[in-house]
């Protein structure tokens, strides 16, 4: 399904994943598309566009090799390094989502041909463990890391 929003304060919710965002109206989004819970876009008339690429977030079961914010953290960017040609971390920190602790990392990445920078965050919240991507053109626009930093740290899920 693709969604548009249109006011810049509209809130998404996927209640049978737990959690919702704010998205602003120059973003357009596609539930359960190529593998993610969501895939957020930029619309092709807005100042994003061709500054980010998406921002998709998975959703898991923390299952018991994978329940700690580090071991889930390790095991998803194993997973993306595994199908990168190259990839350096170029950042990695530690911040609270939705009161969760979180790991923010910035990384430049080459799949095939295609060269990118990408702002992952990864958490553990209620039993899942939720993955942040997005990807932009290498040296990523800083207004548009700030738009999706926005999208991200709106994420809300219920407390444990």
């Amino acid at each position: 399904m693709l969604l548009g929003c249109t006011d810049n304060r509209q809130l998404y919710q996927n209640t049978p994943l737990g959690f919702s965002l704010r998205l602003p109206a120059s973003v357009q989004l596609r539930e359960n598309y190529m593998g993610s819970a969501v895939v957020i876009e930029p619309r092709a008339d807005s100042a994003l566009a061709g500054k980010l690429r998406y921002l998709s977030v998975d959703v898991n079961e923390a299952k018991s090799a994978t329940s700690s914010l580090e071991s889930y953290s390790q095991f998803r960017l194993k997973g993306l390094q595994h199908f990168a040609v190259r990839s350096d971390i170029t950042h990695r920190e530690e911040v609270k989502l939705a009161a969760y602790p979180a790991q923010r990392l910035r990384m430049n990445v080459q799949f095939g041909a295609q060269e990118s920078e990408l702002l992952l965050h990864y958490l553990i919240a209620g039993g899942r463990g939720y993955t942040f991507t997005a990807a932009f053109p290498p040296n990523a626009d800083p207004s548009a890391i700030k738009v999706v930093d926005s999208i991200i740290t709106s994420f809300s899920a219920p407390l444990d």
